[in-house]
């Protein structure tokens, strides 16, 4: 899980296919300038590189300038920042005195489905008491877990009602840990507010979960409806003012009614600056699901995703 894919042609309706991208070359010069990304950039980088060598590229137009001076602004100078921030003295965080390995994920899965009530809790605060920080027990415990069973359910070996039953005892888990044992992570979020959500029909939402939590611990104020339709989300954001609008999805097929709900929602939203974000378990198996979708960028990671966010806010406020 890590990495992040920006896409600042958000605001307009899709119009082009994975397809086009892979036209012929001599319309490589207006695919640049119709799709003027990171990942086109160095697509069309590579292309250069396997081919003959080309000719000098044309002068570009103003319009084609003021695209790469936004892809600058908006890709570069905040993927720079996540790299080149500089942790104070007070962050610098001693050698973990606890490493997380697939045996401790294999456990808790066994015993979130299999064990009883209490199987998971116990043995979950037996690895905190181990040394495991918060960003393990999120992240390369949790999560992990959470996604080891969905590969068995996907290969026949757990059922749904048993996924069901793990998720549940996982969220149990998150609860107590976020309500008692572990320290709030503060950073630059406080007063800033997001949204997250699940594609609707979404059957497990443990994910978001995890998302909401790291928000949380951000100083962000979060409203996490996983189970909210399309109708319900456009409401809420219509009516209150978020900086960040997060949608989990769990599915390919859906992408054409999501990318037109995310237009519907920018249309309707109290923030006309609103950052829309997409995540889930898409964005693991589609590099350009922010772009597919119109959204402003992806996340594959619940940390990354709070870095980005305030990372793109705070870019947003300089620019303004």
């Amino acid at each position: 899980m890590a990495g992040w894919t920006t896409n600042r042609q958000a605001k307009r309706p899709l119009q082009r296919r994975r397809a086009d991208m892979e036209a012929a070359p001599d319309r490589a010069v207006r695919g640049a300038v119709d799709a003027l990304t990171i990942n086109a950039l160095l697509a069309a980088r590579d292309d250069s590189q396997d081919g003959p060598p080309a000719r000098a590229a044309p002068h570009l137009d103003d319009a084609a300038e003021d695209q790469l001076t936004r892809l600058v602004e908006a890709e570069i100078i905040p993927r720079l920042m996540l790299l080149h921030r500089v942790p104070s003295l007070g962050a610098v965080k001693p050698p973990p005195r606890f490493v997380p390995t697939h045996a401790h994920v294999l456990k808790l899965s066994e015993l979130a489905v299999q064990g009883d009530a209490d199987a998971a809790p116990t043995y979950m605060r037996g690895l905190v008491a181990q040394g495991a920080t918060p960003e393990q027990v999120f992240l390369d415990l949790l999560s992990a877990s959470a996604r080891y069973m969905g590969e068995l359910w996907e290969e026949d070996r757990y059922s749904f009602s048993e996924v069901t039953i793990g998720l549940w005892r996982l969220q149990r888990v998150l609860h107590d840990h976020a309500q008692r044992d572990l320290p709030m992570f503060r950073g630059p979020g406080a007063s800033r507010r997001c949204m997250l959500a699940a594609e609707p029909g979404t059957q497990h939402t443990f994910g978001l979960s995890i998302v909401a939590e790291f928000f949380t611990r951000g100083g962000w104020q979060v409203q996490c409806e996983p189970m909210a339709s399309w109708h319900q989300m456009k409401r809420q954001l219509a009516c209150e003012h978020f900086d960040v609008f997060g949608l989990s999805i769990a599915s390919s097929e859906t992408i054409p009614q999501i990318a037109s709900a995310i237009l519907d929602i920018r249309r309707v939203s109290a923030n006309t600056k609103l950052v829309v974000m997409v995540g889930g378990p898409m964005a693991a198996q589609l590099p350009d699901l922010a772009q597919r979708c119109g959204a402003d960028a992806m996340a594959i990671n619940a940390q990354a995703a709070v870095d980005l966010a305030n990372a793109w806010l705070e870019a947003d406020v300089r620019h303004a």
